[in-house]
């Protein structure tokens, strides 16, 4: 199957890589300018992206991505925000896998 991609814009795999973790929010199920303000509120900078996975692609606003380490300690309260206000399918917040080696 093929995919199309918009040019110029990221593109982020549907899973992240290890040790990495994103939040983000499938803009074709949400309004924008409410997910703007909300966003806003959860001190979070909105970057849209292109997410892609075996299904296609998808747009989405991109609201965090790094490294697992360096999530906000907070990061759970906000998302449950975040679920409370707009539709949970539109919300993805996943993480790769671990990094280091258990003991």
């Amino acid at each position: 199957m093929t995919t199309a991609t918009i040019e110029g814009i990221k593109t982020f795999r549907a899973i992240p890589e290890p040790g990495k973790r994103f939040l983000s929010v499938n803009l074709a199920l949400v309004d924008l300018s409410e997910l703007s303000e909300i966003a806003k509120e959860l001190e979070l900078k909105p970057e849209l992206v292109q997410m892609q996975s075996k299904s296609g692609v998808q747009i989405h606003a991109l609201l965090w991505h790094g490294a697992i380490s360096d999530t906000p300690a907070d990061m759970d309260e906000r998302v449950d925000v975040l679920a409370d206000r707009i539709n949970t399918e539109a919300i993805r917040y996943a993480t790769g896998g671990w990094t280091h080696k258990a003991a």
